[in-house]
């Protein structure tokens, strides 16, 4: 109990300016240096020191992997750390890059966590890491959530005890709060969010312009001359992205003198919600839809309604997808820079590992309209106004 306690006290602050990696590291080298831990020790595992510090596991690999560098320990895979025979002048990390190469760099992971593997988008984005990760020692490890906030939080876990020296994360939809990545941001661990963030956590974010994409794409409408125009999302509250979609919608509403009807809003993403709407809303020329599944919902729920696209009924939505132009009715939508986004999320995590007290960024990411053939002006109650301009003093 004694040892602990002594432990204890040198594990703590002797200076409230003193990184606690750097304390992690005096520590260790005071072990070697007073003969407590001799050549050929074993070091506690990192579980261990973290229990014993009360920190995180990339707060002790910080401290640990400047030690491997000057050969004061040196790792064995699966084994664990340990004591050189020669402090300073021992074996360096293992795990080289590639045969003969003297860039000898550990590879190491970082987590990647994902709602789920569908889509152009999801793909692109897993793309853009990839090559942002290419040229460093990092290697990507993906998990998925099912957008899940529960599974989240275990996925969170899996990637910490899996050695994932940061983490890229895509929120689960309705996250309003994460004790476990509060936790981690306030110790400094590497996080970088996108396509939405979560808010009280202050991480770093890279994400869409939701906001402009969902401008542009309600501009569009209203310059075709659609006045009665429902937008169809999932639940929204606490899911920033959708929360931006909608607001963008209004303010493009807003600025052509239209005022927002909530009973416009479709909070329920079921095609047969979507054909009841459009059968209990006769007026309604036009459908913004918050995402791609929903956008097909829609197009399909127009047809059981006995609609016909575009000719009945316009619909436009977020999220390209994989040959939409050979679509029976290719749809005009809002295509995010997947891969942009990925790389960089992934650039973003590089420079925290190199700086981990950087302040908290927000880098939003251009989207793009692209209209095909799900959009065109109403047959009745409106008209093309292509020289319309949207009215500011709203």
């Amino acid at each position: 109990m004694e040892g602990k306690e002594q432990a204890d006290d040198q594990a703590r602050p002797s200076s409230k300016r003193t990184p606690l990696y750097a304390q992690i590291e005096s520590y260790v080298r005071d072990q070697i240096r007073s003969g407590k831990w001799k050549p050929g020790k074993r070091l506690p595992s990192e579980n261990q020191l973290c229990k014993q510090f009360d920190v995180s596991r990339i707060t002790i690999r910080g401290a640990m992997d400047k030690l491997v560098e000057e050969g004061v320990v040196f790792r064995i895979q699966g084994r664990g750390s340990f004591v050189s025979e020669e402090p300073g002048a021992g074996e360096r990390a293992k795990y080289a890059l590639g045969k003969g190469t003297s860039d000898e760099r550990e590879l190491q992971t970082v987590a990647v966590i994902l709602p789920r593997l569908w889509g152009m988008l999801t793909n692109s984005l897993l793309a853009g890491v990839e090559r942002a990760l290419e040229p460093s020692p990092y290697r990507m490890m993906l998990l998925t959530t099912g957008d899940s906030q529960e599974i989240e939080e275990v996925k969170l876990q899996e990637a910490l005890r899996a050695g994932a020296r940061g983490l890229i994360v895509y929120p689960a939809e309705g996250r309003t709060y994460s004790e476990e990545m509060l936790r981690l941001t306030l110790d400094r661990y590497p996080i970088v969010v996108i396509d939405r963030y979560v808010r009280g956590v202050p991480t770093h974010c890279v994400c869409s312009d939701h906001i402009a994409g969902a401008y542009e794409a309600t501009e569009h409408l209203l310059r075709l001359g659609h006045r009665r125009i429902g937008f169809v999302t999932t639940p929204y509250e606490g899911t920033t992205s959708l929360e931006e979609r909608l607001e963008g919608f209004r303010q493009a509403l807003n600025d052509y003198g239209v005022v927002l009807d909530r009973n416009l809003v479709l909070e329920r993403a079921e095609q047969d919600a979507i054909a009841a709407f459009l059968a209990g809303s006769s007026n309604v020329t036009a459908l913004f839809a918050v995402n791609e599944s929903i956008g097909q919902m829609a197009l399909h729920a127009a047809e059981a309604a006995g609609m016909r696209v575009p000719d009945d009924l316009s619909v436009v939505f977020f999220d390209d997808y994989d040959h939409a132009d050979a679509a029976r009715i290719p749809p005009t939508c809002v295509a995010q820079q997947g891969e942009t986004i990925g790389y960089e999320a992934a650039g973003r995590l590089l420079s925290l590992f190199a700086d981990p007290h950087q302040e908290r960024t927000m880098v939003r990411i251009p989207t793009r309209l692209i209209v095909r053939s799900s959009t065109t002006a109403p047959k009745s109650g409106g008209k093309s106004e292509a020289g319309l301009e949207p009215d500011h003093s709203f």
